[in-house]
């Protein structure tokens, strides 16, 4: 997906005048804010949550430990809220994406297959986002789970979507979408954890395929070269 957007949560005011400048407070704390939200992601995404600081966040951020308490209660906070605004950029994102896809008249698994690949190029072009959310979430605890539980349930609820407007479309249980999303989401979760971000978009026919498999739909090209996944 080349798209001209600034990667996930990268400021976009980084560098404040030093001494009177006559900036809106709201501007100045919006920045700070920023530059610690996309501070801790890059942190995290290095040391991993358990042993980043408070003091590496601020450190990275060029932002002092009093501002990063005026702005966040604890590390926790930060690194919630650093999950939650990189969701919605990363949904609205890919529902551009999306919008564009099915803007093509293509089959329903060709716009099934662009949504999946726009949905894996976007994590291989946002490695510190992916491997700090993606990975280090389950450290972070339950609140942070609650976020990222709450992406894969777009995911599912998108696929759902995609479903449900299949003529005659084979009924498969509620959860298997949740299913084909955690699915999903563990073959992203293998690739980073073995250091091999950038073949995630290689999970394309194998995503397609699962999903595929567990909504009941058919795959053309897989189904002409006697089941093994293709480019459709």
């Amino acid at each position: 997906m080349k798209d001209s957007f600034r990667p996930l949560l990268q400021p976009s005011l980084t560098d404040l005048p030093r001494g009177p400048h006559g900036l809106a407070r709201e501007l100045v704390t919006g920045s700070q804010r920023q530059r610690l939200l996309h501070a801790m992601t890059v942190v995290v995404a290095e040391k991993g949550y358990i042993a980043a600081t408070v003091a590496d966040v601020t450190a990275r951020a060029g932002v002092s430990r009093k501002t990063f308490y005026e702005l966040f209660a604890d590390k926790e906070e930060c690194f919630i809220a650093a999950a939650d605004i990189g969701r919605e950029l990363m949904v609205k994102r890919l529902e551009a994406s999306f919008a564009r896809s099915s803007a093509q008249s293509l089959s329903p698994v060709a716009t099934f297959r662009a949504s999946i690949r726009a949905y894996l190029e976007l994590i291989a072009e946002e490695p510190d986002f992916a491997v700090a959310f993606f990975l280090e979430t389950a450290a972070a605890g339950g609140r942070a789970r609650e976020h990222q539980d709450s992406c894969r349930s777009w995911f599912a609820q998108t696929m759902r979507a995609w479903h449900a407007k299949i003529p005659g479309r084979r009924r498969v249980p509620p959860e298997t979408y949740m299913a084909a999303a955690d699915a999903t989401y563990e073959a992203v979760c293998r690739c980073l954890r073995q250091g091999r971000i950038g073949e995630v978009p290689a999970l394309e026919d194998t995503v397609l395929y699962v999903c595929l498999a567990l909504l009941g739909v058919a795959n053309p090209v897989a189904d002409a070269e006697e089941g093994e996944p293709g480019e459709v």
